[in-house]
């Protein structure tokens, strides 16, 4: 589940896009300059939230949660680790990189054998990848 901007209640004031850190909300080419989220950039913080004066940002159910429920990053033990699912993946599985702060990306699953998964790995095979240079929002 990631978050989505319901058109019919944006009213594009921009306070949701200044609240996200990891860039996932962008405007729209509409007249009115609604906002949107990409699945691909959101990791579930809800800071947008919120800071939505109309409630426009809800739950999407098509998506599943990212490092929230069933994330092993989620986990006090693995606190400390990053994951880059939104920007490289595993040559071998697939899987999603992570890291220890200051140290090398690397699979959790190949390099350190873990025995994890990531939920939003399936939606990531299902769903084409957005490309913002083409995009119609």
């Amino acid at each position: 589940m990631t978050y989505k901007v319901l058109e019919e209640l944006c009213i594009g004031c921009g306070a949701c896009d200044y609240a996200c850190s990891n860039g996932a909300l962008s405007k729209t080419d509409s007249f009115m300059g609604l906002f949107t989220i990409d699945p691909y950039r959101c990791n579930d913080c809800t800071d947008c939230v919120p800071k939505c004066p109309e409630i426009a940002i809800v739950a999407d159910p098509d998506w599943v949660v990212c490092h929230g429920h069933g994330c092993p990053l989620s986990s006090d033990r693995l606190g400390m680790v990053e994951c880059n699912i939104f920007s490289d993946r595993c040559d071998s599985c697939g899987g999603p990189m992570w890291r220890n702060d200051g140290e090398e990306w690397g699979c959790p699953r190949c390099d350190a054998g873990r025995k994890v998964g990531c939920p939003k790995i399936r939606m990531f095979d299902r769903v084409p990848v957005p490309d913002p240079i083409n995009a119609s929002y």
